[in-house]
């Protein structure tokens, strides 16, 4: 399945911007896993509102996916990293 298909797959069922936010996170996480970015950071370089930016972060955390150690930085889990 292309790429392409998959992100309008995921738009459709998730939206478009989480779609953004998600992807903003796998391309800005570092080698450790780890991403450092605040949601005001976030917000202002996607172009989208507060309340959407936590709400997504919440998605991923309740998830399993992303864990907050403080703001601004967040780790993602290790089920979640790909080899």
């Amino acid at each position: 399945m292309s790429e392409q298909i998959k992100l309008a797959i995921f738009s459709a069922i998730l939206g478009d911007k989480k779609v953004r936010i998600i992807d903003f996170i796998s391309q800005n996480v570092d080698e450790n896993g780890f991403l450092n970015t605040t949601i005001s950071e976030l917000c202002k370089t996607l172009d989208i509102s507060k309340p959407t930016a936590i709400a997504t972060f919440k998605m991923l955390q309740n998830a399993g996916v992303l864990k907050r150690i403080k703001n601004g930085v967040y780790e993602l889990s290790q089920k979640s990293q790909i080899c």
